[in-house]
């Protein structure tokens, strides 16, 4: 050691040196800076996907079937006799002649087709067939529909904070997109299935990003990508059609060019949908015009309004509101606001929200049927949030303001607003990962089904029965991918392959089984006194779900008794024998998809002589050899 390296002093090797060291550090850091739409976009849709599972419904499956007919027979319909076609998803399409077209406008399944490629591509090389009794197909489909609808979802939100870090701090941007990103239904209904309201989220963003985007430089393919949008928008869900008014006002103003571009482009990106619904339903709107009779304007018109803002089962300003922050950022357009072109577009705003109200308020399903709050604004929650955007952009200060001196009433507001976001952040988090466990929609009386014009929809104003609370307090649906997956080929476990698919899939064991064994060849399991299985029944069902559970089942040093309870209930009582015997009963199971995870318990009453798993002469109560389970057809 020389001179100079004994006389300076030691320096210690820090986490902070050694990230400044590593050079991954400041390369994320400057991608972070440089890209943060595609970051928000990756985090969104990482979070989207963090409950493993979809959340659709009998509406959304002719969406996630579409993608994969276009593919295999580049036709937008299926056969009847169609091997993609199950009871449960029958009533997702309507017939005409032997053919079944979608009963929902098919511009989400034809734009989403793309992303269907590498999938579809992989079932043809591994050759899994289109098949919907199929297992591997089924999981396919099931996964493609949540990750399709959680690439829309978060491209709209990326899309959106694009366009308000336009008019608005990017700080007050950034917050606003991430609070429309996890403290709306953007989380709990656009990116959890193919419903209609995510791609419209997407198609607005777009459209305010493109308005924006031509105040600050005008291009010539502005125009043309405008008049695309609007088209989609229009026939991607016809009641939203409002949503499209902003782009109009906003052309009508324009040069003549402009409008005459916009215009011809809306109209050619609309043809083939025209052309569509008029072979298939005889109307522009496709199936759409047949909801046309559940229109209805009359007193009770003013209660759907206030049902749809402010009912504590779908109020908008109850599951989300932070939105009322829209209201008073409407207010503060003009003071905010110095492009005159752009503020015509957000004064617009105001007027499509009201006659979005207005329609779903004539509606006679005004509470949007079997959802989790207020399902018919998720698509306009974007044109919303612009709003909400420009009034926090106006209560945060200006660049440089010292916080400490602000006024007492704006401190008091900013903790208000922050209350606001937590709850609604809340109450997101509830429907991504509890929703539906509690069935508040169907229990204890259905308001779904039958007319929804004579439909009692009481419920909807009871307080003290809240379908937030009711579901947070029921508990999470837990789903273990690496089950899921390992169910698909379960052929070395206790659980016969014979078992329906759609049960496998979801079959967990749960407490109380010991660790696999084989006697003679053949899987065996003890259990305690005390065991249970985590059943999710993965197809879509509207009902209950009759079905058989076959076991077979000994007794070990002694006969025992195998008491049998379905989700708390008690079903019956059995005798086990030494030798091994079958038990077979019929067992009540309600759908996952809808309703949660179903809990099958196993008891026995005489005592045993070691814990399983404890190593002490006997390692369990019973040994079970095989669990089957079907549903009656």
């Amino acid at each position: 050691m020389n001179e100079q390296q004994k006389n300076e002093p030691e320096k210690s090797c820090s986490m902070p040196d050694i990230l400044r060291k590593n050079r991954l550090v400041p390369v994320l850091s400057a991608f972070v800076r440089d890209h943060p739409c595609i970051v928000l976009f990756i985090v969104a849709f990482l979070i989207y996907n963090l409950n493993f599972r979809n959340i659709n419904s009998a509406d959304t499956l002719g969406a996630s079937l579409l993608p994969f007919v276009i593919l295999d027979t580049h036709a937008l319909w299926l056969s009847v006799s169609s091997p993609l076609i199950q009871p449960e998803n029958i009533v997702s399409f309507i017939q005409v002649g032997n053919n079944l077209y979608p009963a929902y406008p098919i511009v989400t399944p034809v734009l989403v087709t793309p992303l269907y490629i590498i999938p579809y591509l992989v079932m043809k090389v591994l050759h899994i067939p289109l098949d919907m009794s199929d297992s591997t197909c089924f999981l396919i489909v099931y996964v493609m529909e949540k990750i399709a609808a959680s690439v829309i979802t978060a491209a709209a939100v990326a899309v959106f904070y694009a366009g308000l870090k336009e008019i608005v701090r990017e700080r007050i941007a950034l917050i606003t997109a991430l609070v429309l990103a996890f403290g709306t239904c953007m989380w709990s209904i656009n990116s959890q299935a193919l419903w209609q309201h995510g791609m419209i989220a997407l198609l607005f963003s777009i459209l305010f990003y493109l308005v924006v985007r031509n105040e600050r430089r005008e291009e010539v393919w502005i125009p043309v990508l405008l008049g695309i949008c609007s088209a989609l928008l229009v026939f991607t869900r016809p009641a939203d059609m409002f949503l499209a008014l902003p782009v109009v006002v906003y052309a009508v103003f324009r040069k003549t060019r402009f409008f005459r571009t916009w215009i011809i482009s809306a109209g050619i990106a609309a043809l083939p949908f025209i052309i569509y619904n008029e072979s298939v339903a005889g109307t522009i709107f496709g199936g759409y015009s047949s909801l046309l009779t559940e229109f209805s304007f009359g007193y009770q018109t003013l209660i759907h309004l206030a049902g749809i803002l402010i009912s504590p089962n779908r109020g908008l300003f109850v599951f989300t509101p932070i939105a009322i922050l829209g209201i008073l950022g409407f207010l503060r357009i003009r003071s905010r606001i110095k492009n005159p072109a752009l503020q015509q577009v957000f004064y617009s705003f105001g007027i499509a929200f009201v006659l979005e109200v207005l329609v779903y308020s004539a509606f006679n399903c005004w509470w949007a049927g079997t959802t989790y709050g207020p399902r018919f604004f998720a698509g306009s929650l974007p044109m919303i949030f612009v709003l909400v955007g420009i009034y926090l952009d106006s209560v945060s200060g200006e660049k440089g303001d010292d916080r400490d001196k602000r006024p007492n009433t704006v401190k008091i507001l900013c903790l208000l607003i922050g209350a606001l976001i937590l709850w609604s952040v809340f109450v997101q988090v509830v429907g991504a990962f509890y929703y539906p466990n509690g069935n508040w929609n169907d229990s204890p009386t259905s308001f779904s089904s039958g007319s929804f014009a004579t439909a009692d929809t009481s419920r909807l104003w009871n307080v003290t029965d809240n379908q937030i609370f009711r579901t947070f307090s029921a508990g999470p649906i837990i789903i273990n991918p690496v089950s899921v997956i390992q169910n698909l080929q379960r052929k070395n476990d206790i659980v016969d392959p014979a078992t329906d698919f759609s049960l496998r899939m979801g079959l967990d064991l749960q407490d109380g089984w010991g660790n696999l064994e084989y006697r003679d060849g053949l899987p065996v399991r003890s259990i305690a006194q005390y065991s249970s299985v985590s059943i999710q029944y993965m197809r879509y069902s509207l009902v209950e779900n009759n079905c058989t559970l076959t076991l077979v089942a000994s007794g070990r040093d002694a006969p025992k008794t195998l008491e049998i309870f379905v989700n708390k209930k008690y079903v019956g009582s059995y005798p086990v024998p030494v030798q091994n015997t079958e038990i077979s009963l019929p067992i009540s199971l309600k759908s996952s998809l809808r309703l949660g995870n179903n809990l099958l318990e196993f008891r026995v009453p005489e005592n045993c002589t070691g814990p399983v798993g404890s190593g002490i002469e006997d390692t369990g109560c019973l040994d079970i050899r095989k669990i089957t389970i079907n549903r009656v057809a």
